[in-house]
C-alpha cells in the first residue's frame, strides 16, 4: 500500500513541478504544496526504488531552475521550508554517494 501512495506522491509531485512556473505568480498556495509533497518524498527517500528514485531526481532538476525565483518571491517560505529540505535532500544524496 506505502508503494502505491509513494507513487501517487510522486506522480503529483511531478506534475506540480512541471506547472510551478505557472504557480509562481499567482498560487503559493499550490507551491506550498508541493513542497508539502517533497518534504513526505524525503521524509521516506532511503526507501525508494531506484525507478522512485529517478524520477525524484528528474523532478527536481526541473524545480532546480525555479528555486531563485521562488526564494525572491517567497523569501519566508525559501527560509522555512524549502531551504532545509535542500540540505536533508543534499545530505541523503550524499549518503547515497558514499555508499555505492
Amino acid at each position: 500500500m506505502r508503494t502505491l501512495n509513494m507513487q501517487d506522491l510522486l506522480k503529483q509531485y511531478k506534475i506540480d513541478v512541471e506547472f510551478i512556473e505557472d504557480f509562481l505568480d499567482n498560487d503559493p498556495i499550490e507551491i506550498q504544496e508541493a513542497f508539502y509533497k517533497r518534504a513526505e518524498i524525503l521524509k521516506h527517500f532511503n526507501d525508494l526504488t531506484l525507478k522512485e528514485l529517478k524520477e525524484f531526481l528528474n523532478a527536481e532538476k526541473v524545480l532546480e531552475k525555479h528555486l531563485s525565483q521562488i526564494k525572491q518571491k517567497y523569501p519566508l517560505l525559501y527560509e522555512k521550508t524549502i531551504e532545509p529540505q535542500n540540505e536533508l535532500l543534499k545530505t541523503k544524496l550524499i549518503d547515497i554517494f558514499i555508499t555505492s
